[in-house]
This record gives C-alpha cells, structure tokens and sequence, in this order.
C-alpha cells in the first residue's frame, strides 16, 4: 500500500511497519555541518549498525516490534557530509538517531540548547537539514517524516 510514496505499509513477522525513501540534504549551502568521519564514529557505537568506509550502512534491530532494517549511504564532498540516502522501516527513534547524527547534533556549541524533547531536537535539526522524498521528489522535513513512522 501506497502513502504518498514517502512511505508504504509492509508485513514483517505478522506486524505492520512502515518504510522510507528519503535523503537528508543540508538546508542551505551544499555541505551538513558533520564530518564523514565523525558519521562514522557516531554510527559505529550504536548496537545493530553496521557501517561501510564507503559509506554503506545498515541498521538492523530485532528488538524493535516489529524487528527493522535501515539501508544507508553516505555522500561526502570537501570532508563534510553532502547527504545521506536513507531506505527501509525504521522507528522514529532511529530516524532521530540519523537525523541527530547527520546533523552534528549535539556539538559542543548547541548541547545546552538541546533538550530531552523530541521536538525542540526535531526543531534544531529543520534548521540544518531538508528531506528530499526520493519517490515524490519533493521537499520536507525532519519533524514531518517523524510524524508518518
């Protein structure tokens, strides 16, 4: 089933979940402020996720209810992030979790600013990044892709 083709309904282990397309472009300019390097660090910590020098990555958690897998591909120019390609069911966690990361969130500069609440995160994050849905080929953002998981 079709929603948009931002995302569609699919049955794994007899529950519903729901899947992406998407890529985290910056906002302005052609870099996200965060390192590919750094990326890579930050994606490397987290249980589940295994991460490419090449910038492949998948993210696969079987805890999660229903278990999920996130395929991603990082593009990096002049040591900066240009974008991150995102596919496959996901919570709204691990969409934070990238976003968070793709975005440099939280750095040294803004970890006051950042609070425990999703959406003041979900706020910071509009302000570095847009969504390109692949399928649709159009623009939105963080927050609006969260609110369809």
């Amino acid at each position: 089933m079709l929603l948009g083709n931002l995302m569609f309904i699919r049955v794994l282990a007899g529950k519903y979940c729901m899947h992406i397309f998407v890529q985290i472009h910056p906002l302005s300019g052609n870099q996200l402020p965060q390192s590919f390097e750094s990326f890579a660090k930050t994606l490397e910590n987290i249980a589940g996720m295994h991460f490419e020098m090449d910038g492949s990555f998948v993210w696969v958690d079987h805890d999660a209810a229903p278990a999920s897998q996130m395929d991603g591909m990082v593009y990096d120019r002049q040591d900066k992030l240009a974008y991150v390609e995102i596919k496959g069911a996901c919570s709204a966690k691990q969409w934070l979790t990238i976003c968070l990361a793709a975005c440099g969130l939280p750095s040294r500069e803004n970890r006051d600013l950042m609070s425990n609440d999703r959406e003041t995160k979900y706020d910071a994050i509009d302000q570095i990044a847009r969504i390109h849905r692949v399928a649709e080929g159009d623009w939105t953002t963080a927050s609006d892709v969260a609110s369809q998981l």
